[in-house]
């Protein structure tokens, strides 16, 4: 109820703020277990996301941010997943896959961290590892902000991938990197 309550105020928040404008929200299935990917440029974009598209999204976040008491409180009950950085979180990537293997939806940046320029960003393995491992669904997703007050956010949801024939597969690192730059590929394409 409380959680509720603290998404309606922030929702009501970014109204106040921000214009936002999304597109292709029929892109996301209805349901079964899908990811969502998107550039990344700001901490505001993983808050967007869950307040604004019409499913539930789980997102990784760095466990640092777990150490405050009310903040980790709170991602927890967002169904956010700490991930330790500079390593590799096996715990992460379970708990990931366990969120699609329940038939939600994972968001992940395949880039890792923010970055300011989509076009000078390099895509990580960890969003293609999940996404294959899985053979979930990927929705790539451009968000257009630049986060300051009154200003246009605009969100656009690409067609879906379908990955479901490399399930269960393990790929090579060689078919692991192409496949990150297939998806980090199509959000490039949505932003032109």
């Amino acid at each position: 109820m409380i959680l509720r309550f603290i998404e309606f105020l922030v929702r009501l928040f970014c109204r106040i703020i921000f214009r936002i404008e999304i597109i292709g929200t029929d892109n996301i299935p209805s349901d079964g277990a899908c990811m969502v990917c998107a550039n990344h440029q700001s901490n505001w974009d993983p808050v967007i996301l869950i307040l604004f598209l019409k499913r539930k999204v789980h997102f990784m976040a760095k466990s640092e941010l777990f150490e405050n008491f009310f903040l980790g409180k709170l991602l927890k009950a967002e169904g956010v997943i700490p991930i330790k950085r500079g390593a590799a979180d096996i715990q992460a990537v379970k708990a990931s896959m366990e969120v699609l293997k329940s038939g939600n939806v994972l968001g992940m940046f395949p880039t890792g961290t923010r970055t300011k320029n989509i076009d000078s960003a390099e895509a990580k393995k960890g969003a293609a590892l999940i996404a294959s491992r899985t053979g979930a669904y990927v929705v790539p997703i451009f968000i257009n902000a630049n986060y300051r007050l009154f200003s246009k956010i605009k969100i656009t949801v690409g067609e879906r991938i379908d990955l479901s024939p490399l399930k269960g597969k393990r790929l090579t690192a060689e078919e692991l990197d192409g496949l990150s730059n297939e998806i980090y590929g199509k959000i490039k394409e949505l932003s032109k």
